[in-house]
């Protein structure tokens, strides 16, 4: 039978800070959360399934109140492989996600701060479409490539290759149908 926590990755003391000045979290923060991930995923090998994303964040949180849309929309969107589960990565980024900002613009504003870019603070085109369908993903429009277009072009990202990522984020905002926008 065998251990079944052997499967699990456990982070030493450069990958805790490594997270850390990622996330700005302390080191003890991603400790209790690696913790956390690894008790609810032992069994199936590091992937946490959306109930257990949902009982962990909860628990971590303290929530006492029903979040099961709002989870279920950032489970979805940091599924990024779409298998219906989420990797320490992912969980860590989806729990990011719950705890910034008071309103979607902040959230993503700060996501967009953490996001692996290849030019920090700008997005390329490849890097500015991977966010807008995660944010389409997230927030469920019509996924109309117009939004994506206009942001970036005014932008002038097509001259440059790049545009500014809070900058990208603010553009995008308004052309979402706002009944979207939570």
């Amino acid at each position: 039978m065998g251990n079944q926590q052997a499967n699990v990755a456990a982070y030493n003391t450069w990958d805790l800070n490594a997270y850390s000045q990622m996330t700005g979290l302390s080191p003890a923060q991603i400790q209790q959360l690696e913790i956390a991930f690894n008790q609810r995923t032992a069994a199936t090998g590091g992937r946490m399934t959306i109930n257990e994303f949902k009982t962990v964040y909860a628990s971590i949180a303290g929530l006492t109140w029903n979040f099961n849309a709002d989870a279920e929309r950032i489970f979805l969107m940091f599924d990024t492989d779409g298998n219906g589960v989420l990797t320490f990565n992912e969980f860590l980024m989806a729990y990011l996600m719950l705890q910034r900002g008071a309103n979607p613009v902040q959230r993503w504003e700060y996501l967009v701060n953490y996001y692996p870019v290849s030019r920090p603070g700008y997005l390329s085109a490849v890097e500015a479409e991977m966010l807008y369908n995660n944010m389409q993903r997230f927030y469920g429009f019509p996924a109309q490539q117009t939004y994506y277009t206009t942001a970036w072009s005014q932008l002038g990202g097509a001259t440059s290759g790049y545009v500014p990522a809070q900058q990208f984020v603010q553009a995008l905002v308004p052309l979402i149908p706002q009944n979207y926008i939570w």
